[in-house]
């Protein structure tokens, strides 16, 4: 196949895979709004779509198997068969099915996967039988490799001698054009409006071959051109490689601007200052738009947790709901990539050992639907995620016994409350007598703390017995660039991420006080907060004179606020994240380096790690 042709079929298998995405959402309001018509036609939009476009590019499996999907869901929406779980179920089934034949033509553009099987359970349905659901798409087979199509011409001709190939051709050519033609139940979409399919001439008696028809897409006119107000914001796929080379130069550019504004404060011209000035701004905003388009909202993400609670909670016989809130959010796609994994387990864990069994939650007083809340939002230039249920809580007495009889704890172990909590956390620890499909290898929750934190994130877990477990995922918004402020300790220049630090102060020596077995503190408008040099913390050695004026950098971005002293503060700029080596990846108080305006590296700190005695040596 020719380059058009290869690009024209991995356009369609990319957007294909976003309309099963959205079909599969729309399923499963469809389970809770049987009667919802809207969605009904929104899902018979998204089968029609699928249909005319693999047709289109050549994908005749996909065609023929959507066709028929499409038949069913006709039937759902003229109310000849009614909505109930197991349409739902066959809905999804046909959904992770097409989902089975896209990732596999992404791999090869010439793949087969073997559709019989669920093809005669649509058939099945559509003549109103009723038939079990369990069905595992799989390569196919020399055998079964004739295209449902031909086996429904032949039947229209039994008794009679077989069309040959060149009359199938014809045949197929005449039904896929019968197919494509407008129905007026439809609501007809942009793309079908501009769709051109030219005369292909008269066709001789005697078939030989036919030529394949060619797709052209119209070009359609600008709102300027046609004279309408309104105005579209248009949308372009563009490849990950790219933009990531574009992300890399701009956070080249930043770091030539900076040295430029430093080279610019020991002299030069006035017109010199004020033209750096101004580019940095242009740097600025050019930037932001790069960095923004790294940015992605969480609704997809989101979406596919509904399924997860509904096929969870079927397998482990219990009812749960689902209800989110900020999916809107947007996160930069590297690290929304990387949090799906840990999503799926929280979620699978809420749904396996937060809600209590229907019973259970009677005898307790409560809803036998139990709830889970998924919620994002911003906050201290942070992402934060909650997984919340309203099931019975984590029980630290509990999780301590089990330790115990795992080996993990010593049986004289004494454990606070939250650190009896974060044992959930702990390779190989489960509280499941025996292993099922959901749960009871002690890998999941482990997976989750080991993923978050190779985000530079941290997981939070809030719980009360007998009203549920709320996990908070805390996350950086990127990974590539941020607003930092440059400290200075000794000879030493670091780096501290802008939206860690709450406020600055020089205090005076009526504000620290010290306390046996706590260490310093400062007193703080009457709070008082934890306080640490940041000499101690890295192991320098300081004179008395060295640490008298010092600045205390007050850090709330974490759950339990603290003070932290440096010996000045340099001042403010947008540093570009470099990671260090193998070496010393591990060592989680340093998140990585950043090039300064004298061109010089320095060490960015994290600085929530840095307090933690556990988070100074090697992980």
């Amino acid at each position: 196949m020719d380059d058009f042709e290869r690009e024209l079929k991995v356009g369609f298998l990319e957007e294909a895979s976003q309309l099963l995405s959205d079909a599969e959402q729309c399923f499963l309001v469809l389970e809770s709004s049987p009667g919802d018509a809207s969605t009904l036609d929104r899902i018979f939009r998204i089968a029609h779509n699928l249909k005319g476009s693999s047709k289109a590019v050549g994908f005749d499996d996909i065609g023929v198997f959507t066709h028929l999907w499409e038949s069913f869901l006709l039937k759902l929406k003229n109310g000849e068969t009614s909505v109930n779980s197991e349409v739902i179920n066959l809905l999804l089934l046909c959904n992770d099915h097409v989902r089975v034949m896209v990732e596999a033509l992404k791999q090869d553009l010439e793949a087969r996967v073997d559709s019989t099987e669920l093809l005669s359970r649509l058939n099945a349905m559509i003549s109103g039988e009723s038939i079990a659901m369990s069905f595992s798409p799989g390569p196919v087979s020399e055998a079964t490799s004739a295209s449902a199509f031909e086996e429904e011409v032949h039947g229209v001709f039994e008794g009679e001698p077989p069309p040959s190939k060149e009359e199938l051709e014809l045949l197929k050519l005449v039904n896929d054009s019968l197919d494509d033609l407008p129905n007026p139940a439809l609501e007809v979409t942009k793309e079908e409006e501009n769709l051109v399919i030219p005369d292909p001439g008269p066709i001789d008696a005697e078939v030989r071959s036919l030529p394949a028809p060619v797709f052209e897409l119209k070009r359609a006119e600008s709102p300027k051109a046609s004279g309408s107000a309104s105005t579209q914001d248009e949308s372009i796929r563009v490849s990950l490689s790219r933009l990531e080379k574009l992300i890399n130069s701009v956070g080249e550019l930043v770091i030539l601007q900076t040295v430029l504004r430093e080279q610019s404060m020991s002299g030069g011209s006035h017109l010199l200052r004020k033209t750096i000035h101004q580019m940095g701004k242009v740097t600025k905003e050019v930037q932001d738009i790069s960095m923004s388009l790294r940015m992605v909202p969480l609704r997809q993400t989101f979406q596919k947790m509904q399924r997860i609670v509904r096929d969870t909670s079927n397998m482990l016989d219990k009812r749960v709901s689902l209800s989110t809130q900020g999916d809107d959010t947007e996160l930069d796609k590297t690290v929304l990539e990387n949090i799906s994994d840990p999503l799926v387990h929280l979620i699978r864990n809420a749904c396996d050992h937060g809600i209590e069994r229907p019973e259970d939650r009677i005898r307790a007083g409560k809803s036998e639907t139990g709830n889970v809340m998924l919620n994002a939002y911003h906050q201290s230039g942070k992402l934060v995620i909650e997984v919340k249920d309203d099931g019975g809580g984590i029980d630290g007495d509990r999780l301590i016994k089990k330790a115990i009889e795992k080996g993990i704890l010593k049986p004289d172990s004494k454990l606070s409350p939250q650190e009896a909590i974060h044992l959930i956390f702990h390779p190989g620890f489960s509280t499941k007598a025996q292993v099922t499909e959901v749960s009871g290898r002690g890998v999941g929750m482990d997976v989750v703390k080991t993923n978050i934190e190779a985000l530079q994130g941290e997981v939070l877990v809030e719980t009360e017995l007998g009203k549920g477990t709320t996990f908070k995922v805390i996350l950086p918004l990127t990974l590539a660039i941020i607003d930092g402020m440059v400290v200075k300790n000794g000879k030493f220049r670091f780096v501290v991420p802008l939206s860690h630090v709450h406020e600055t102060l020089r205090p005076t020596g009526s504000d620290i006080q010290s306390s046996t077995g706590m260490g310093e503190m400062l007193l703080l408008r009457g709070e008082n907060l934890p306080l640490f040099r940041l000499s101690r913390l890295l192991g320098q050695k300081r004179s008395e004179e060295q640490t008298k004026e010092q600045i205390a950098m007050v850090i709330r971005y974490s759950s339990q606020p603290f003070a932290v002293m440096v010996d000045d503060i340099l001042g403010q700029q947008q540093v570009v994240i470099k990671e260090v080596g193998p070496e010393i990846r591990a060592l989680r108080w340093m998140s990585g380096s950043a090039i300064l305006g004298d061109g010089k590296p320095a060490i960015i700190l994290e600085m929530n790690e840095l307090v933690k005695p556990e988070g100074r040596g090697v992980a």
